[in-house]
């Protein structure tokens, strides 16, 4: 993907200020965003695979339990969106080996992701096994997608080539840039 081409399209579109966040995006390892996303989908396969049964207890029956095309699409558009911001938030922390992944994925998980789970299963009068079925479903594919992007990251795959005359930029250093803004 050329940034340089892409941020000149912006600017002739009037759309400049977005520039800094293609910069932003320019230093994230995408083929570890892309392996993780595929790795989180496919955790999250087999946990309901193993729990389905238990789970569909919890839910009962209605439309829950019936296939629906459009919670696909928001449930992957939604996973998307959370392995992008988890290769992210690894790489403004300067977390990006597979040990800061999975810090990173269990900090995210425990502040964010579960503590939302249970608000709104209380507040919808769900069972609490339905939101620890839920909850725990998100921390194994956070943890599979942050020991992934870590992994990768650690291993050199992905990150950024050398262009002529300038040395290889892995996600960290590339953020340190991005805070420095050098």
């Amino acid at each position: 993907m050329d940034f340089v081409a892409m941020q000149a399209k912006l600017k002739a579109m009037g759309l400049s200020f977005l520039n800094p966040v293609i910069d932003y995006a320019a230093t994230l390892n995408s083929t570890a965003i892309l392996a993780a996303l595929i790795g989180g989908w496919i955790v999250g396969w087999i946990w309901y695979a193993l729990v389905g049964t238990v789970w569909q207890d919890s839910v009962g029956t209605g439309k829950a339990n019936e296939f629906s095309p459009r919670r696909q699409i928001f449930g992957g558009l939604a996973q998307i969106i959370m392995t992008i911001m988890l290769g992210s938030f690894m790489t403004r922390l300067n977390y990006t080996g597979a040990w800061g992944g999975i810090h990173t994925a269990w900090l995210l998980w425990f502040g964010f992701v579960m503590t939302t789970i249970l608000v709104n299963y209380a507040n919808l009068g769900k069972k609490l096994g339905l939101a620890f079925i839920d909850g725990i479903h998100w921390l194994l594919v956070l943890t599979a997608m942050g020991v992934i992007i870590g992994t990768f990251n650690d291993l050199g795959i992905g990150v950024q080539k050398a262009q002529a005359g300038q040395p290889a930029v892995a996600p960290a250093a590339a953020a340190a840039t991005v805070k420095t803004g050098g």
